[in-house]
C-alpha cells in the first residue's frame, strides 16, 4: 500500500501475523500523506515498524497526530524500530505517539577512530527498565573494536524515556 505520488512520500507494508498485525513506514510524513485507507483496515494488536521514516514536516505531524488518535479498532498499538526523526517528534510532540507502547529506536554513534556513523537499534524495556538510567548503550565499533560514542546529546535525544 501506499500514499502519494512520488518517491519521498509515505508507504507502508502490511504483514498478518499470528495474533498482531504489523505495518512497515518508508518514506516521509508529510501534509499528502492519507491515513484514511490504513485507518480503516487496522484492528486488534497492531506494531508500527518506524525504521525507514526519514521525515516529517509540520504538517505531516497533525496527520499522524490524528491518525494515532482515531484507530477505532486498534486495541494495542506499539511503536518500534523508531527512526531518529520518529525520536525527534516524540520529544517534541506531546501527544505524538497517542496511545501507543514504545519497543525499540534507533541512536547514533560514531566511531572516533574510524569515523563511521551508525545508527544502534535500542530496546527500550532492557535498556532502559524500571528503576535503570537514562544513559545510552554502549556499543563497539564493528570495524575496529573501540568503543563508539553516543552522538548527540544523551538528555536531550532520550528525553522521550520520561514519557515510557
Amino acid at each position: 500500500m501506499a500514499s502519494g505520488t512520488d518517491s519521498m512520500s509515505l508507504s507502508w507494508r502490511i504483514k498478518e501475523r499470528a495474533g498482531f498485525t504489523t505495518v512497515e513506514f518508508s518514506g516521509e510524513i508529510d501534509e499528502n500523506t492519507d491515513f484514511s485507507e490504513l485507518t480503516n483496515r487496522l484492528t486488534g494488536s497492531v506494531v508500527f515498524h518506524l525504521q525507514q521514516v526519514r521525515r516529517i514536516n509540520s504538517c505531516g505531524v497533525r496527520e499522524w497526530v490524528n491518525f494515532v488518535r482515531d484507530l477505532p479498532n486498534v486495541t494495542d498499538l506499539t511503536f518500534a524500530h523508531c527512526s531518529p526523526a520518529i525520536v525527534t517528534q516524540l520529544n517534541m510532540i506531546y501527544n505524538f505517539r497517542g496511545g501507543a507502547t514504545l519497543r525499540s529506536f534507533y541512536a547514533p554513534y560514531i566511531c572516533d577512530d574510524c569515523e563511521i556513523e551508525e545508527e544502534k537499534l535500542i530496546d527500550i524495556a532492557s535498556n532502559f527498565g524500571e528503576g535503570k538510567e537514562h544513559d545510552p548503550p554502549e556499543f563497539l565499533c564493528e570495524k575496529c573494536g573501540e568503543p563508539l560514542e553516543f552522538d548527540d546529546l544523551p538528555d536531550h535525544y532520550l528525553a522521550f524515556l520520561n514519557e515510557v
